[in-house]
C-alpha cells in the first residue's frame, strides 16, 4: 500500500498490528483509493451481531412507535423522507449496541482514520422504504470547501438487510474524498443529469460499510417493496463537537462490562472545557 496522511500518523503503529491480524488489508486499500470499503460479514458480524442488532431494532421501533416494522412488505412511516424512518440515541437501549460499538473491525478501521482519541458521536438507525424523493450527494464533514486532507470523522454502517441499488442502497462517488470539496449544483445529483460517477455500495445483510467524511455520498430509491435497515456510528475526532453527549451519562454498569477503550469512545476520558 502506499504512504497515506492517515497511515503515517502519529500513534497509529500499533493499529497495523490489528489490521493485519483482522484480514483488513485489502479493505483498508479500497478505503484509501475510493473513500469507503465494505467489510464482509464473515469480518464484521461476529456471533450473529447484526441478526441481533436486527431483532434489537425492530424491538425499540415498536416500543416507541406502538407498530413492528414489517421488513418484507412494509413501507416507511415518514413517507416525505428519502432516508426513511429514523431512531436516535439507541446506545444505552440494549447491550448489543455497545458490542455493535465495541466490534474489533469497526474500532480498527474508524482508528484509522480518525486516531485512538476518535470517540463515538451518534448511534442512530433507519428502516427505509419505496420512495421517489432523492437523496443528493453530499459531504458528511459539513465545512465549506476545501476540506481538510486529514479525515476529521467517518461513519460506519452495519447493513441489517441487504443493500444494492435495488434496495436503495447508499451511493457513493469513488476517489471523491481525494478531491477536498463539497459538490456543488448539478453534481449533487445521481445519475442522469448529475454525477454519472456514483456507484451502489453492494452490501449483503450483515456486512459493514465505512467511508470517510469527505468521500461524496448519497442514497439510491428504493424500487422494492419492504425496508431496508441500517445501524449507523458516526466516529469523530475529539476535537469536534459531538451530536450525541455521553460525557457522565454512562451508567456505572456499562462501564464495568466493557473495556477502559469503552470509556473512551463515550467521552468518559474526554475532559469537558471550564471545569
Amino acid at each position: 500500500m502506499e504512504e497515506t496522511a492517515a497511515r503515517t500518523e502519529v500513534g497509529l503503529d500499533n493499529i497495523w498490528h490489528e489490521i493485519d491480524k483482522l484480514g483488513l488489508q485489502h479493505y483498508i486499500e479500497h478505503l484509501d483509493t475510493h473513500g469507503y470499503t465494505v467489510i464482509p460479514p464473515e469480518i464484521a458480524n461476529p456471533n450473529g451481531l447484526t441478526e441481533r442488532i436486527l431483532e434489537a431494532c425492530l424491538d425499540i421501533a415498536e416500543r416507541r412507535n406502538g407498530e413492528r416494522p414489517d421488513l418484507v412488505r412494509g413501507k416507511s412511516r415518514n413517507a416525505d423522507s428519502p432516508i426513511g424512518d429514523g431512531m436516535k440515541a439507541l446506545l444505552l437501549e440494549e447491550p448489543v449496541f455497545e458490542e455493535a460499538l465495541m466490534n474489533p473491525a469497526l474500532l480498527a478501521v474508524s482508528t484509522y482514520l480518525c486516531g485512538y482519541d476518535v470517540v463515538l458521536s451518534s448511534l442512530s438507525s433507519h428502516m427505509k422504504g419505496p420512495s421517489e424523493i432523492p437523496f443528493r450527494l453530499h459531504t458528511d464533514t459539513r465545512l465549506p470547501s476545501p476540506l481538510p486532507p486529514q479525515p476529521l470523522l467517518c461513519k460506519c454502517i452495519y447493513a441489517l438487510t441487504d443493500f444494492d441499488r435495488e434496495h436503495g442502497s447508499t451511493a457513493f462517488v469513488p476517489g471523491s474524498h481525494q478531491w477536498g470539496r463539497n459538490p456543488v449544483g448539478n453534481e449533487t445529483a445521481i445519475g442522469e443529469g448529475g454525477s454519472n460517477e456514483a456507484v451502489p455500495a453492494e452490501a449483503p445483510a450483515g456486512s459493514l460499510i465505512i467511508f470517510q467524511g469527505s468521500t461524496w455520498h448519497g442514497a439510491y430509491n428504493r424500487v422494492t417493496q419492504g425496508l431496508r435497515a441500517s445501524v449507523h456510528l458516526l466516529m469523530v475526532r475529539s476535537i469536534l463537537r459531538v451530536t450525541e453527549d455521553f460525557y457522565d451519562r454512562i451508567p456505572e454498569e456499562v462501564l464495568a462490562r466493557n473495556s477502559a477503550r469503552f470509556a473512551i469512545l463515550t467521552q468518559q476520558g474526554v475532559i469537558p472545557p471550564y471545569v
